[in-house]
């Protein structure tokens, strides 16, 4: 039977001991001290179970929002926009939607869920990290050098082979052989015979470890973007007017300008446009933004998305006030794909107008070039109050308001975005990979060998490792052993089969 007696007390065996073994108290005397609770809190942590019960429930949520159509950051906390998303994705969800909405399915990577068991599974993965340490540790400085003969029997490596030198001088030219080989030599004194431990890279299961960190710093930059960051993937901003980037972030983004170059066949080869950030009315920064160089400022990066038309608005009441002057982006599809629109919201007025046209390449018979049609909705209504085709440069009343399509523009069509926690997602694949490449292409690698006086004066050979599968190792391990002598007849067949 294999001797390998790396059977270090096992940490969990050990706080589950300390958590059952003592006596019951009658319940009122029981006390549960700080160091009880903090040793059940970990059994719990570093409970295998629990682990991969967090892990699922992290793959489910994960799928739950690639599958089911997410809403944009910000919009669960604007009731009107949210009443609008839940509107729009009614038909596809049916009475499943509002509830759908209050568990927080529609914005699963900002929820309660995704956050606890972001938490949660970081303190698994800790616990196991804790768990693993100091056996690692041990096993790197307090390494196992004796084993017993059976051993040699049944290690998953093994080679014996005779050699015509005393014990003493073959195994000093073995120590040679593996020194060459950058092998760390322990002398093994118990007997029988003459022993000796080996070991290379003794410091690469810690590679496990690292993998282990490398997660809990990805979950931590995951939750800390989930928490505090946003992407707002459809954030238009009209030709010579400004928006509010929101998000508390303080800032407002004006498109200057904006200019758009095609290949022969139609195709945009290149658009950009000329931004300019201010925050408090002064200006902090300026860029050309095209779609491969975003303008980064304060933790908020502006990426250029898309582009498309505007219709410029301004709308009077009664009295010639002026509610209303702003371009509206048309950066919105219906379900045909015919009409593009933008919508808008009237200040003080309780209404909602849409601005619809033609879409590129489509004809409209009821909206001619030069035209756009207004449609008038009461918030929080889907029946329109009035609808009307207007014509450029021409007010025309509907309702108690004075509406006039002054001319079209050009929108840019932004993604912007705050990430804080991108760097420490970096940082984790980063470790990762230090932690993968340790494991897997600088594995631990252990040899014991015992030297033993045979009949004929000479020496038996007998050398062994446990470890695991790897061909590379094994190749060399049996090289460099049947290099030193004769193998014996159980070897020599065993070599006969390895060989064919």
């Amino acid at each position: 039977m294999s001797t390998d007696t790396s059977r270090a007390a096992d940490p969990q065996l050990e706080v589950e001991r300390d958590l059952h073994d003592e006596p019951l108290l009658p319940r009122g005397q029981r006390r549960l001290t700080a160091g009880d609770l903090l040793r059940r809190v970990y059994a719990f942590f570093y409970n295998k179970r629990v682990g991969l019960l967090l892990i699922l429930a992290m793959c489910f949520l994960t799928l739950l929002g690639v599958l089911v159509v997410q809403a944009p950051d910000g919009v669960r906390d604007n009731p009107q926009q949210w009443a609008s998303f839940l509107d729009s994705v009614r038909p596809r969800y049916r009475g499943l939607t509002d509830p759908m909405g209050a568990l927080g399915v529609f914005t699963i990577f900002s929820s309660i869920w995704f956050r606890v068991t972001t938490i949660l599974l970081a303190l698994s993965i800790l616990a196991c990290t804790l768990h693993r340490i100091p056996l690692l540790w041990r096993n790197a400085t307090q390494p196992h050098i004796h084993v017993r003969d059976a051993f040699f029997t049944h290690a998953r490596v093994r080679d014996t082979v005779r050699m015509d030198a005393a014990p003493a001088e073959a195994l000093a030219e073995i120590e040679a052989g593996l020194k060459k080989q950058r092998f760390r030599l322990t002398a093994d004194d118990r007997g029988p015979g003459l022993s000796v431990y080996a070991d290379r890279n003794r410091f690469m299961p810690f590679g496990t470890a690292v993998a282990h960190l490398a997660f809990i710093v990805i979950l931590l930059g995951v939750f800390v973007t989930s928490s505090t960051g946003f992407v707002d993937s459809s954030f238009p901003v009209t030709v010579g007017s400004r928006a509010d980037v929101g998000h508390d972030t303080g800032l407002t983004v004006e498109a200057r300008s904006f200019s758009d170059t095609y290949y022969p066949d139609g195709r945009p080869s290149d658009y950009a446009a000329d931004l300019a950030l201010y925050r408090g009315g002064q200006q902090v920064a300026e860029q050309i933004v095209r779609v491969n160089s975003p303008l980064r400022y304060d933790g908020v990066t502006f990426n250029q998305a898309y582009f498309g038309i505007a219709a410029e608005m301004a709308i009077t009441d009664a009295s010639g006030r002026e509610l209303y002057r702003q371009g509206v982006p048309l950066d919105s599809q219906t379900q045909d794909e015919k009409h593009v629109f933008g919508k808008f919201i009237v200040p003080g007025q309780n209404l909602e107008i849409y601005i619809v046209s033609p879409a590129s390449g489509q004809v409209d018979d009821d909206i001619a070039a030069g035209q756009m049609r207004v449609e008038v909705y009461q918030i929080d209504s889907t029946t329109p109050l009035a609808a009307q085709v207007i014509n450029q440069g021409q007010a025309t009343k509907i309702g108690d308001l004075t509406y006039t399509f002054a001319r079209e523009r050009q929108f840019t069509g932004l993604m912007v975005s705050r990430d804080p926690g991108a760097i420490w997602v970096w940082i984790g694949l980063g470790l990762l990979l230090v932690g993968i490449c340790a494991t897997m292409f600088l594995r631990h690698h252990r040899i014991w060998v015992r030297v033993t006086e045979d009949a004929d004066g000479g020496s038996l050979v007998r050398a062994g490792s446990p470890d695991r599968y790897d061909y590379t190792f094994d190749h060399r391990f049996h090289d460099f052993f049947g290099s030193l002598g004769e193998p014996v007849a159980e070897q020599a067949e065993e070599r006969g089969a390895r060989d064919a």
